[in-house]
């Protein structure tokens, strides 16, 4: 059987796409905080049900928009500019964020992952005198 180029040209314009492929194996939570890139993700296997694929906080100046995959489920502003940390809370139905000014003081809040709804807040310095509980971790 002949080869001819125009077979050839379709074989390399798709070979590259078969490299593009992506398993991912294991059940657990993979939670990233850091003050350059704050995020956090869900992988799917641990996912409460109505997730189907990895739930992806990503955070802008002012802003977290919650993502399930590709779908945006929810985005909301925050009451500060810089946003420092987030942190998923009851089984990613729910997001914790701390925001600062450029001087001042952080604040946290406490968001539905799927309305964007703002559920609790609370100034970062007083979670460490018995402030609630899903704030604990972002005390100063």
């Amino acid at each position: 059987m002949k080869t001819t180029k125009l077979q050839l040209l379709a074989i390399a314009l798709a070979t590259p796409l078969l490299t593009q492929c992506l398993v991912v194996e294991g059940h657990g939570n993979a939670v990233t905080r850091s003050s350059n890139n704050p995020s956090a993700t869900q992988l799917p296997g641990s996912a409460p049900a109505g997730f189907s694929q990895p739930l992806t906080a990503v955070t802008s100046l002012g802003s977290v928009t919650i993502r399930e995959g590709s779908r945006t489920l929810s985005s909301f502003h925050t009451a500060r500019p810089n946003v420092e940390e987030t942190a998923w809370h009851q089984k990613q139905e729910q997001i914790v964020v701390k925001s600062r000014g450029n001087h001042g003081p952080a604040t946290v809040e406490l968001f539905d992952s799927r309305s964007g709804r703002k559920l609790g807040t609370v100034m970062a310095y007083e979670i460490a005198n018995g402030g609630p509980a899903w704030a604990s971790d972002m005390a100063e």
